[in-house]
């Protein structure tokens, strides 16, 4: 190890694959690095620092070097948290939990922290693990992950005329504009969008700003399940550019 700094980090494990025979290559969302790639030395022949700790999903603290001129960290020990065990029992949970492993690597960048994404990573996965609903769980995950990345969906007013939101009008979600239009501008629109209620609109809004502790408390009736999943979908797809790949696998598992 030489002279090389080391740290400890609370981690969720994003991803793991073998590397020569005995060692394995971990990504991790770190608390205060953000995501952070590492090599765990002899981890496949491990019986005591590694042995059922670098599952995918899994919550850790974690002894590593710190990453430098892009090289992989070393990853010294690891302290398991959380395995989310039941999460990994119930296939929409993992289907679920699944998407969100997608576009957290496919939004983040290497020892970019942020204070936001750890915190929300932690609450969605012990939501699936502890039987809240998937698709609620997913809702809101997105909601929030997409106004943490810079790209929060415009709910507040039509995007068309700038008027608020009214009590009696109805709104189209545009995917390219990232907002929604009045039934009046819809029409001036360039493409059709998805259709959001009053009720769809203004629960996604509250999700933005509440508490993550609080978040279940908030309730979607089943068609504000399927707006807001519908446009949540096709909005991230607009965002990263490709298909995320990961949601066929969660249509195949339930009726959302």
């Amino acid at each position: 190890m030489g002279n090389k700094q080391q740290a400890e980090s609370a981690a969720i494990v994003l991803d793991c694959r073998d590397h020569g025979e005995s060692d394995l290559i971990v990504t991790f969302f770190c608390e205060h690095h953000g995501r952070l790639t590492g090599i765990a030395k002899g981890a496949k022949r491990s019986k005591k620092r590694f042995v059922n700790k670098l599952e995918i999903f899994s919550s850790l603290r974690i002894l590593h070097t710190t990453p430098q001129n892009n090289r992989l960290a070393f990853i010294a020990e690891a302290e398991l948290l959380d395995g989310f065990l039941s999460l990994r029992e119930n296939i929409s949970c993992y289907a679920t939990a699944s998407i969100v492993r997608e576009l957290t690597l496919l939004a983040t960048k290497e020892v970019e922290g942020d204070k936001e994404i750890y915190p929300l990573l932690v609450w969605v996965f012990s939501s699936l693990n502890n039987a809240q609903p998937p698709t609620l769980s997913l809702i809101f995950f997105l909601i929030r992950f997409y106004t943490i990345i810079g790209y929060s969906p415009q709910l507040a007013h039509c995007l068309g005329c700038n008027k608020e939101i009214q009590p009696e009008e109805t709104y189209t979600f545009h995917i390219t504009s990232g907002g929604i239009h009045c039934s009046i501008c819809n029409r001036k629109a360039p493409q059709n969008g998805i259709r959001l209620s009053q009720g769809t609109i203004r629960s996604l809004s509250t999700a933005i700003n509440q508490p993550l502790e609080r978040l279940h408390r908030l309730q979607l009736s089943e068609n504000s399940r399927r707006e807001a999943l519908s446009f949540l979908h096709s909005y991230g797809r607009q965002l990263f550019q490709r298909e995320i790949v990961s949601w066929d696998f969660l249509e195949k598992t339930y009726n959302t």
